[in-house]
């Protein structure tokens, strides 16, 4: 669910974009996309070739892409600009600000309050993964990785080999777009492992959460980035964060044994160490390569959100922290749009035909409040935008 914050940073990143005059589709700007569990649904949502799945489209705008020709003698004696020749245009891409909808209107789905209690999870999974997986096979069809509309990657683990799993459009082994966005979301004790075939290896690989090796997935995008462009002198990377905060532990003589460092009552204080470790050593690394320019984008919400909280207070709490984190990186994001903004090449892409009929674009429909409560009056206008209904207070007063 805290996927919730990257996906406002990013309606807040296009929302920059269109104010400075850009219209092309957010993932035209980017070379690469990557993503690690939630993070790599959103990575996977941007990538997609929008139209062959059932993701909303953003159809606003048709992006025309020219090259302009060697300007002759004429035209550099008179300053004038070389003759511009229609390559064709860009693939829509998703409608960024849906993908806030998609957390805030599908996590009781995917994380149903009446599972998960404590014993039974001794022994098998938390949830069930049959809603998720129904749910990414009916956002992305199936549609072949291969087929994303720029560079897209997502990383896994391979658990039965004991290794890193990068799962890539440039080296797909035939996975589908819902197969990536299942085993990036397959976290342990919460889901069971992705068992999917792997196409070009001829053989079947047991994937889970790439969070387990690479939370922020910065140094393998780098890694990939350094692949598919060996010409290129820098690298700009946007990492956005899902708020977690940097985990402390008091450690005490009675709680350093196997159950004190595992106990889900403080926690399971050994697997939040290692994540945070894990995310520190990127965010302390990434900026000292000569090569990379690292804008990181991360905060905390002020109080704990666990990562299958579902209910309306932690989804507003969320929503509300994400717009106080970038309200703090602001001025960070505004500078990488404007970068972002004077991209004019796309060769890191195949574009598409060069006419294109216009398509509508469905309303958006906003309830009118039906009464203030001054004391709520954030949190139920919230609830009110999105459609969310408020079960936990509910059955509280019942």
């Amino acid at each position: 669910m805290r996927g919730l914050i990257p996906a406002v940073m990013l309606a807040k990143l296009s929302a920059l974009l269109e104010s400075m005059g850009d219209n092309r589709p957010l993932y035209s700007h980017f070379d690469l996309l990557a993503g690690t569990s939630t993070g790599g649904l959103l990575a996977l949502a941007l990538g997609a070739p929008v139209l062959k799945t059932n993701l909303q489209p953003d159809t606003r705008y048709i992006s025309y892409i020219y090259d302009e020709q060697q300007k002759t003698l004429m035209q550099r004696l008179l300053g004038k600009p070389g003759e511009k020749i229609l390559r064709g245009t860009l693939p829509f891409g998703v409608d960024v600000t849906t993908l806030e909808s998609f957390y805030l209107q599908n996590g009781r789905q995917i994380f149903p309050k009446s599972q998960g209690r404590f014993f039974s999870q001794i022994f098998t999974d938390k949830y069930d993964v049959q809603p998720l997986q129904r749910l990414l096979q009916h956002m992305f069809c199936d549609v072949p990785l291969s087929e994303a509309v720029i560079p897209t990657m997502v990383m896994t683990y391979d658990a039965a080999h004991g290794r890193p799993f990068v799962m890539s459009s440039h080296d797909s082994h035939g996975f589908l777009f819902w197969e990536a966005a299942r085993s990036t979301s397959a976290a342990p004790t919460f889901f069971k492992p992705a068992y999917l075939y792997d196409r070009e290896e001829n053989t079947m690989q047991t994937l889970i959460d790439g969070g387990v090796v690479a939370n922020n997935p910065s140094l393998y995008a780098y890694r990939l980035a350094k692949e598919l462009y060996p010409d290129a002198k820098r690298f700009h990377i946007l990492s956005l964060s899902t708020a977690s905060s940097d985990f402390t532990f008091t450690v005490s003589g009675a709680g350093t044994g196997v159950i004190g460092w595992i106990d889900p009552a403080k926690g399971a204080p050994i697997q939040k160490i290692y994540a945070t470790s894990q995310m520190q050593v990127v965010d302390q690394i990434a900026p000292t390569i000569p090569d990379i320019s690292y804008y990181r984008i991360h905060g905390t919400l002020g109080q704990t959100c666990k990562l299958d909280e579902t209910t309306a207070v932690a989804l507003s709490t969320m929503h509300q922290g994400a717009q106080k984190i970038y309200q703090e990186n602001e001025e960070q994001l505004k500078n990488y749009a404007q970068l972002l903004s004077q991209r004019t090449h796309f060769d890191q892409m195949k574009l598409g035909p060069k006419e294109v009929l216009p398509m509508s674009q469905p309303p958006v429909q906003i309830e009118a409040p039906k009464e203030e409560i001054p004391a709520l009056d954030s949190y139920h206008n919230f609830l009110r935008r999105y459609k969310i209904e408020d079960v936990d207070n509910q059955e509280n007063t019942q």
